[in-house]
């Protein structure tokens, strides 16, 4: 994630977008596209066609590893949160009845591919119902964001560790 810019329109809208440096994705792509040609040319015929289906399957897994950070970024480069008639929606979808939002939470992950602080919705009583606004953030973005999101939805931040 390059940077982010949060716009309050009104009282009851906010406007989180993250941006991406799509130049980042220029050495993933080089690892990719010569592995790609070194396994391939490699392989005699032969064996190719024997082995075409594991090697589809290495390539896909590859992808997903290589371009984790893009594949975040995507889905969660956008949110629009709204207050109507005490009612929270996120990107004009209905999320929760705003009293059942507990705080505004920041966690640091330490998992295989998303590594960073988590900054997130904490909804009572359901935690299915907890949504990400974003992972893999700097510790100071993290608090930032989380701080700006708790002072329009008028709730507290908590830190977990």
């Amino acid at each position: 994630m390059e940077k982010y810019e949060i716009l309050q329109n009104g009282d009851n809208e906010m406007t989180i977008s993250f941006y991406f440096n799509k130049k980042s994705l220029i050495v993933p792509s080089i690892i990719f596209i010569s592995t790609f040609v070194f396994i391939f040319s490699l392989l005699k015929p032969e064996v190719l066609a024997d082995t075409f289906i594991a090697i589809i399957i290495l390539m896909l897994v590859s992808l997903f590893i290589l371009f984790n950070n893009y594949f975040e970024w995507y889905r969660n480069k956008l949110h629009v949160l709204s207050i109507r008639n005490e009612d929270l929606y996120i990107n004009n979808k209905f999320h929760c009845k705003l009293y059942k939002l507990q705080s505004i939470n920041v966690v640091y992950l330490n998992e295989k591919y998303s590594l960073g602080w988590k900054v997130y919705l904490d909804v009572f009583p359901i935690s299915s119902n907890d949504y990400i606004i974003k992972k893999q953030l700097l510790e100071k973005d993290a608090h930032e964001i989380a701080e700006k999101i708790s002072i329009f939805l008028d709730r507290n931040v908590k830190i977990e560790s």
